[in-house]
């Protein structure tokens, strides 16, 4: 989930940050496999998607496009397509299983089709669609979103009539919600006019921390110990998360977020910093859970004559399409700069 407000001159301001969490379609396809699991025997389904996988991801195309449609709003049969590979499992079926749900719910024909009733199709939905509800009400009841008028449903998700409707159903009273043409398609086009044009987004709201590692002098009344050392003769404090920007914060466009450091050793002369992403806006360490680094760039300072008396200027860039790192040797001006990778390893 995002929040825009769209300026006079056309250009665009995130006005919170963006969330989200396992809501998409894929637990709606899972939620079917379950069902198929219970019909049929979790063994059995496994061996069957083992030995004809080609079958199987036909299977579940044909629900992907059925999950879709209007029919379980409308409360009819859906009828999902079974290959002709499925004949042996459908031998299997338990009907303690179809007791259980009635006959009127789910019915084999003709070892062609599965079809379900609007209820059983609606359960496959209930838990996801519950969440996406709770998850919108939290958010918009903050006050920095009381001026929200409108909700776009994009994605591949936003294609399935009843996630539509249910929505349309809870929300209507209070905001516009809408549904463009080809939804699906919709975060694709936007991610492509996005990079073709950056300069769209003029504010952004940083959904989690970042940072750099750094050192500091030892205090034993704040530091620990595992984290003490001695380097050239000094007690110092290994791995400090310095924090660039914090979750929350607003990221301009064109700005860039400085921070001044020293070296470690009085004779380096190259220094190598690290670049971390945090969940805890209040990280204190790099070693702390929920941190990850997220890259590295290393900088040649190749006049040592001065000793631990040099500048090292870095910066991070939050406002185009990529998180971009850079540091400078203020002596020599040599440069160094990297492209932050979330699966950097």
């Amino acid at each position: 989930m995002a929040v825009h407000k769209i300026a006079n001159s056309g250009t665009i301001k995130e006005i919170y940050k963006i969330t989200g969490g396992p809501y998409g379609g894929k637990r709606v396809n899972d939620k079917f496999e379950e069902l198929l699991s219970e019909l049929f025997g979790a063994e059995n389904l496994k061996k069957y998607g083992e030995r004809n996988p080609s079958d199987w991801l036909a299977l579940m195309n044909d629900f992907e496009g059925k999950k879709q449609g209007y029919r379980i709003v409308e409360e009819k049969m859906t009828n999902i397509r079974l290959p002709a590979s499925f004949d042996t499992l459908t031998k299997k079926i338990k009907s303690s299983v179809i007791k259980k749900y009635g006959e009127k719910d789910i019915k084999i024909r003709k070892t062609e089709y599965i079809s379900l009733s609007s209820n059983v199709m609606k359960n496959l939905f209930r838990s996801v669609v519950d969440c996406i509800k709770e998850h919108l009400k939290s958010v918009l009841k903050r006050p920095e979103l009381s001026k929200v008028q409108a909700m776009l449903l994009v994605g591949g998700f936003a294609d399935s009539a009843l996630l539509r409707a249910e929505l349309r159903n809870e929300f209507s009273e209070r905001y516009r919600v809408l549904v463009p043409r080809n939804a699906g398609i919709a975060v694709l086009k936007g991610a492509v006019m996005f990079g073709k044009n950056p300069a769209k987004i003029t504010e952004r709201v940083v959904s989690t921390t970042y940072g750099a590692n750094t050192t500091k002098k030892f205090d034993k009344s704040i530091h620990p110990k595992e984290n003490w050392a001695i380097v050239d003769g000094r007690e110092i404090c290994r791995d400090i998360f310095c924090s660039f920007v914090k979750e929350n914060e607003i990221a301009k466009l064109g700005e860039s977020v400085r921070r001044m450091f020293s070296p470690l050793h009085a004779n380096a002369t190259k220094f190598t910093f690290g670049f971390y992403v945090a969940v805890n806006p209040d990280t204190q360490f790099t070693t702390d859970d929920g941190v990850s680094k997220i890259g590295s760039v290393t900088v040649l300072s190749p006049d040592a004559s001065r000793g631990l008396d040099r500048d090292l200027e870095v910066t991070m860039y939050f406002g185009g399409t990529e998180i971009v790192a850079t540091a400078v040797d203020v002596t020599s001006r040599n440069k160094a700069q990297t492209s932050l990778d979330f699966f950097h390893k």
